[in-house]
């Protein structure tokens, strides 16, 4: 049987697609000023998906020890927007370090 559901982590990959470094003006009220997420996933990849949950649009890949601007964070905490391509994506924060 075929699995539906990609795991959060894959096995390393060369391929990563480029971070956009436009910036996003609009933040709700949970985004940090100036913070960084670094990807901390020992050497895989995360899934960046389009919204905040489990079955979400893939929207990318990010890689271990790659760094983005912190746009914001789900009320839960559980999950980080970052800057990547023209709108964000958000990746599982158990997978990535917020830096000051």
């Amino acid at each position: 049987a075929e699995a539906t559901e990609a795991p959060a982590v894959e096995a390393p990959v060369t391929e990563t697609p480029a971070a956009d470094a436009t910036p996003e003006a609009e933040a709700t009220a949970e985004a940090a000023d100036g913070q960084m997420v670094t990807v901390a996933s020992n050497g895989g990849r995360v899934l960046v998906r389009a919204q905040p949950r489990v079955p979400s649009a893939i929207l990318g890949y990010v890689s271990d020890g790659d760094t983005f601007t912190l746009l914001e964070t789900s009320a839960d905490g559980a999950w980080l927007k970052i800057d990547f391509g023209s709108d964000g994506g958000w990746i599982t924060a158990n997978l990535a370090q917020v830096n000051p």
